[in-house]
């Protein structure tokens, strides 16, 4: 089924700094981390249902709009040293996703320009003839090298176009998470 064109209006409010809020409801602070790893709660792994709930909202919500994660939680279970240390573990991880991400960026569009030089080469080698001669396996050899060059071409604009693209939504996306305020609201 596909979502009507503005969804995200009905779905989430705005706040009085113009941005869309999505509500994360917490019983406690442990369940934003994840329950598999024994390290100290100031050290712990983000958990991973919340990272794609969160960003499964957030993909809801056009990237030209602002974005506000609200955690609600009971006023008595409240503590100012745990909502700062997981402001920051939030931080830090999306810092550290950008860097990943960016970096795998860098590697596919290293890998795009390897792919069009070599198909370059190959349509160079092909086209002047360089084989030359008349045998079958030469005729052979040369058709191979046509296809190798047609498919060095194809992976490099499918790389620099298609995955490229992709990775620079997810560039977008985390950016827009570094961006975003993270508010505690007592839950009513």
């Amino acid at each position: 089924m596909f979502l009507k064109k503005n969804y995200y209006k009905q779905t989430y409010t705005k706040n009085d700094k113009d941005a869309f809020e999505i509500l994360v409801a917490l019983n406690k602070y442990e369940n934003i981390y994840s329950d598999w790893d024994p390290s100290p709660f100031r050290r712990r792994d983000i958990e991973s249902d919340f990272l794609e709930f969160i960003w499964d909202c957030s993909i809801d919500i056009p990237l030209h709009e602002k974005i506000s994660i609200v955690f609600l939680m009971e006023e008595h279970l409240r503590d100012k040293k745990k909502e700062a240390q997981l402001l920051k573990a939030l931080s830090n991880y999306f810092v550290y996703m950008l860097d990943k991400v960016e970096r795998k960026y860098f590697e596919e569009k290293k890998k795009s320009l390897r792919y069009l030089v070599i198909g370059i080469i190959l349509a160079i080698f092909v086209y002047k003839n360089v084989l030359g001669g008349v045998e079958i396996w030469t005729k052979i050899f040369s058709e191979g090298v046509t296809i190798g060059t047609w498919v060095f071409f194809w992976e490099a604009f499918y790389n620099i176009f298609i995955e490229c693209q992709t990775i620079r939504q997810e560039i977008k996306l985390i950016k827009r998470f570094i961006k975003a305020d993270y508010i505690f609201k007592n839950k009513v």
